[in-house]
């Protein structure tokens, strides 16, 4: 393992390199594109039933995760709401409770 050292890095000097590679990979022994994408498609022996089964599932799946991302977007959206609301009364507080004593003073003349 060989070391390098960078100008101004500490840490550099611990980092390996890639001095030679394990085996002899021949480019003709790698997959093309196309034959890792016909093994990951599935067949079309999957009877119509299957098909309709696999869809159903999957639009099960996608109405769970949807709900799932709603019901959090609506929990936040809530808690800011009720956060400004808080907010919004504890700014008009002194104002509601001035004007209930006057109220109330002026009940008792």
């Amino acid at each position: 393992m060989t070391k390098i050292k960078h100008p101004g890095s500490i840490a550099s000097d611990k980092l390996p390199v890639l001095t030679h590679l394990a085996g002899n990979p021949l480019a003709e022994e790698l997959p093309t594109l196309t034959e890792i994408v016909e093994e990951a498609v599935p067949s079309a022996s999957l009877s119509l039933k299957d098909r309709q089964q696999l869809l159903k599932q999957l639009e099960k799946h996608l109405e769970t995760l949807f709900s799932q991302k709603l019901a959090r977007k609506l929990e936040q959206l809530q808690r800011q709401t009720v956060k400004q609301a808080i907010g919004e009364l504890k700014a008009e507080l002194p104002e509601l409770l001035r004007d209930a004593l006057n109220a109330n003073l002026n009940t008792h003349k």
